[in-house]
């Protein structure tokens, strides 16, 4: 608890104004100590993208019941210890639906449903630079890593050729 602390009042004194964390009941002392100190806390559930080597690959949550209700859990645990907020990423729509319902803090979807009370959209998502892999929930609108090979690809042969 008190790395977690220390670690968030360090992010406060780079400029943020409050932390977010992944994880539910696994990481409530941290969150309660983090809060305690006065640190607006957001919180993090479904999919954890640190935790995605971990977890074996990026994976929808709240397939099966016991994913649903240990979700419900987590997110009435962080609102209980006075979150500001929780983003749930890959989260089935119908349980971020009840979730969002249930507590009454914000819920923020990251492909998660358009019942969520916020959206969030990752750039690199959205504009096609993760080529290795394809999203359910965002259609890319733009091919960047194809292009950006293609110019980094031009910018050596200009290169090669100014050198021979």
């Amino acid at each position: 608890m008190e790395s977690a602390v220390a670690n968030a009042k360090r992010l406060v004194a780079a400029g943020a104004e409050a932390v977010k964390a992944e994880g539910g009941a696994k990481i409530l002392p941290q969150v309660k100590a983090i809060i305690a100190a006065g640190i607006p806390f957001c919180g993090h559930l479904g999919m954890l993208p640190q935790s995605v080597r971990e977890e074996g690959g990026y994976k929808i949550k709240g397939k099966v019941e016991a994913e649903h209700q240990a979700l419900l859990a987590d997110a009435q645990a962080l609102a209980n210890a006075g979150a500001f907020a929780v983003v749930l990423e890959l989260v089935t729509p119908p349980v971020a639906k009840e979730i969002s319902q249930r507590i009454t803090i914000p819920t923020i979807g990251i492909g998660a449903g358009a019942d969520c009370d916020g959206q969030i959209l990752v750039t690199p998502d959205l504009l096609g630079m993760l080529p290795w892999f394809s999203l359910k929930h965002v259609k890319p609108k733009l091919n960047a890593a194809e292009q950006m090979r293609t110019v980094v690809q031009a910018w050596k042969t200009s290169v090669a050729k100014s050198q021979a």
